[in-house]
């Protein structure tokens, strides 16, 4: 139920639709002669497309999130399990082509093969199902498992969790699998971004992580200069929206 509730509520609050939202709304006070309404309406918009579309925000929210994981990452010699959490790959893509096709998050399945061939007696779980309402038999562990068996990697020891829709259920639902000791060291592989929210439901389920970093999107100095490149400037500042909308959710 929170899978389809947390769908619906991005599409309005979906930066972009909501800037869309706030004027067609404006437009129609203006027309029924609200002018105070539609005036402030339009003020309002005005100031989320200048502190979305031109000042960096969404650049400095998504380095916000990363810096915490700007160190090199801490390897032990001993690892009782990888889990290795899924958003690298376009499962629709692939059968549609015959083909892999990856995302942007693509390190997540690249650093991965480093990690296993490190550990060969670790467990190993790959979580993933379908994040898509469209096509919810479409999982992306599957793809993950085909990318592996190419890359030379036995996929026959790798777990693949196929039932999870978001980063809570691909926590649960491995853990479930993992059945993890309170000794035992698991690390945790996702894209930077992403580890805060992950790290926060994995402590709420009780299961520690050595914190695995991939998919860095920003430098570690952040400069904080305005920019006309004004859909690059939108859609960062969806994608950082996107990750502290879902920190605060599951926070609440």
């Amino acid at each position: 139920m929170t899978f389809y509730l947390s769908k619906f509520l991005w599409l309005i609050f979906n930066p972009f639709n909501l800037i869309i939202i706030i004027i067609i709304i404006g437009y129609f006070f203006n027309l029924f002669n609200y002018k105070i309404l539609s005036k402030s309406l339009y003020i309002f918009v005005s100031f989320i497309f200048f502190i979305s579309a031109i000042l960096p925000t969404g650049s400095y929210l998504n380095y916000l999130l990363e810096k915490d994981f700007h160190s090199k990452n801490y390897l032990p010699e001993k690892i009782d399990g990888i889990l290795i959490l899924s958003g690298a790959t376009n499962p629709y893509l692939t059968k549609e082509h015959n083909q892999i096709n990856f995302n942007g998050s693509v390190e997540r399945l690249t650093e991965s093969i480093s990690l296993i061939k490190k550990y060969p007696n670790a467990k190993i779980i790959f979580s993933g199902g379908s994040g898509s309402l469209k096509y919810p038999d479409l999982d992306h562990a599957s793809v993950a498992k085909n990318f592996f068996s190419n890359m030379g990697v036995d996929s026959s020891k790798i777990y693949y969790e196929k039932k999870s829709h978001n980063t809570y259920e691909n926590i649960l639902f491995s853990k479930r699998i993992a059945l993890p000791k309170i000794n035992e060291k698991w690390l945790l592989v996702t894209s930077a971004f992403h580890l805060k929210r992950s790290l926060g439901v994995s402590e709420k389920l009780e299961w520690t992580f050595i914190p695995y970093a991939v998919d860095f999107k920003k430098t570690k100095k952040f400069s904080w200069k305005p920019s006309f490149n004004l859909l690059s400037n939108l859609l960062e500042f969806q994608q950082a929206s996107h990750e502290w909308v879902g920190l605060l959710a599951y926070y609440l």
